[in-house]
């Protein structure tokens, strides 16, 4: 479900599924202890239907989800389930969803541990399955929730990978997977001020600085803020090319480097003294803020299409 919606079936290949089956059936996998009430989901799914036309439109997708995922025969177990009022997936089926590979990882990472190579490996792996937004091309109001909170995972996993290189002495290893979290949130700024102290690092000063412009136009224009004291500070601790500055600077607001330091990565350092109950609430609100700006850009792109049909 990271990127576009596939089901992988080993003997046949992708099963192709039509869009509100493949809706009902992520929605279904995205709901606690994957159960989902049918009434929320015709509401969900065909808000501006009647109750027959919904019912009728529930059970082509739910017979579209059966054709599709019921590879061993029509006697096999189905994936989803219909108990009264319900549907739920069958406990019974065997079934690998990408979504719960990241979100594993991404508690893994947040435990603040360093971690060894056999963790490090299954963290890396986690990570090359995000292949995009969670259910791309979907801007339905059920989906924007969980996908930002699926983002803020993806960059709790791109920072400790970063990171935990950086620990390791692979510096090309670490702004790799920097570069890849400012792909997922160009807007990360404590992930720009490591990009910089890395690029340093390496002996390439122009790129640091080139790093502290694009961070500076980032900012500006997704968020209308400047770089934070600290970002300037070591910006022009990078453009003085004094080294030891550059460190202290860095490490005076992002822990990393000889000592493998527990930080949150989600999201910028807080101010010291701030609790982990403060923390977690601006991480709640972020992901809030992502969800209500991807409704805002699925409005806009609705208002688009409907302007040139007309």
């Amino acid at each position: 479900m990271l990127g576009a919606f596939t089901i992988a079936d080993a003997p046949d290949g992708p099963a192709p599924l039509l869009r509100r089956a493949q809706d009902l059936l992520a929605l279904v996998l995205l709901s606690p202890q994957r159960t989902v009430l049918r009434e929320h989901a015709a509401d969900e799914l065909w808000p501006d239907t009647g109750a027959d036309a919904s019912k009728k439109a529930m059970r082509q997708a739910l017979w579209q989800i059966h054709h599709a995922t019921d590879a061993e025969g029509p006697d096999s177990p189905r994936l989803v389930l219909t108990e009264g009022e319900a549907l739920r997936v069958n406990p019974r089926r065997r079934l690998w969803v990408d979504v719960d590979v990241l979100v594993g990882a991404a508690r893994v990472a947040q435990t603040g541990v360093e971690p060894d190579e056999a963790t490090l490996a299954r963290l890396t792996r986690a990570a090359d399955l995000y292949r995009g937004p969670l259910l791309e091309g979907c801007y339905e109001e059920w989906c924007l929730a969980p996908r930002a909170r699926l983002e803020d995972r993806c960059l709790t996993l791109l920072d400790t990978l970063s990171r935990a290189h950086e620990h390791r002495g692979d510096l090309a290893a670490a702004i790799g997977w920097a570069q890849r979290l400012l792909d997922v949130e160009p807007a990360h700024e404590r992930t720009h001020r490591r990009l910089m102290r890395l690029h340093y690092r390496s002996g390439d000063r122009t790129r640091a600085l080139r790093q502290l412009h694009q961070c500076r136009w980032v900012l500006q224009h997704e968020l209308g803020v400047r770089p934070s004291a600290q970002t300037e500070a070591l910006g022009a601790a990078i453009a003085d090319d004094a080294a030891g500055l550059v460190e202290e600077r860095a490490l005076a607001v992002d822990p990393t480097g000889d000592a493998w330091q527990p930080v949150a990565p989600a999201t910028d350092a807080l101010p010291a003294g701030d609790s982990p109950e403060a923390s977690r609430t601006l991480r709640a609100l972020g992901a809030e803020l992502t969800a209500l700006r991807q409704s805002v850009e699925a409005m806009r792109r609705h208002l688009e299409v409907e302007a040139t049909t007309r």
